[in-house]
């Protein structure tokens, strides 16, 4: 009897558990930070990009049949896509798609999708994508509220770690923004010329000097004049 009655409550332990898990599913983390559960298969995905055709439009099926990403683990991918801007939201890929695409480019656009989807750790962190583990745990904490060992709290980091593995490479100036190696921003504006007359930041001046020459037929009035002038100016 005591085995029949165990076996009869399991079903209610899973319905409970069930229940739990759907009401954690559907709470609201505060700052909006995109998460998934699996980001091995995020990590996956990412890796593929660059060597896989840019779709039309990035589809469960174009994930599935070609970044061989299917069932559960493979949901969030695509809302993940969209909020670091790798995707507009009807699914179809962006030029920050097209950049993550290239050797180059990578970096960069890595940076700016993290940007994209995890802003409010930017706006407490500037370079949160240069930040070790536990910055990047303390930030989301604040944000969210959430304890440390929150499982949630956990996949929004490792989230962000799929992303800040290419990031980190990202090169910026002074000003914090990044640019390539064209000598563009990475908005596609040119840098400011050097106006300055040489590479070394100093500025440098050139003159123009006209030289009226005497008529005489003493070749010895010429080569004194050059001489001077060599030895003044020159």
């Amino acid at each position: 009897m005591a085995t029949e009655q165990k076996g009869a409550a399991a079903p209610a332990e899973a319905a409970a558990s069930a229940a739990n898990s759907e009401k954690t599913a559907r709470r609201k983390i505060p700052g909006g930070l995109p998460y998934t559960s699996s980001p091995g298969v995020l990590k996956r995905v990412l890796e593929k990009i660059p060597t896989s055709e840019k779709p039309g439009t990035f589809t469960t099926d174009f994930l599935g049949t070609v970044m061989g990403a299917t069932g559960g683990a493979a949901r969030p991918i695509i809302p993940i896509l969209k909020a670091t801007g790798l995707l507009n939201q009807t699914g179809a890929p962006t030029e920050l798609y097209a950049q993550f695409q290239t050797d180059a480019g990578q970096p960069a656009a890595a940076l700016k999708a993290l940007r994209n989807g995890f802003a409010e750790v930017f706006r407490r962190n500037q370079y949160a994508h240069k930040a070790d583990e536990a910055a990047l745990i303390d930030v989301i904490v604040a944000i969210t509220g959430l304890p440390k060992k929150e499982g949630i709290v956990r996949y929004i980091l490792t989230t962000f770690q799929a992303f800040q593995d290419y990031a980190k490479q990202a090169r910026e100036d002074a000003g914090g923004e990044e640019q390539s190696d064209s000598g563009q921003h990475n908005d596609g504006a040119p840098r400011p010329a050097d106006q300055s007359g040489g590479g070394n930041g100093r500025l440098q001046l050139a003159y123009n000097i006209n030289v009226v020459l005497p008529e005489t037929t003493n070749v010895e009035v010429y080569n004194a004049i050059f001489r001077s002038l060599k030895a003044n100016l020159l």
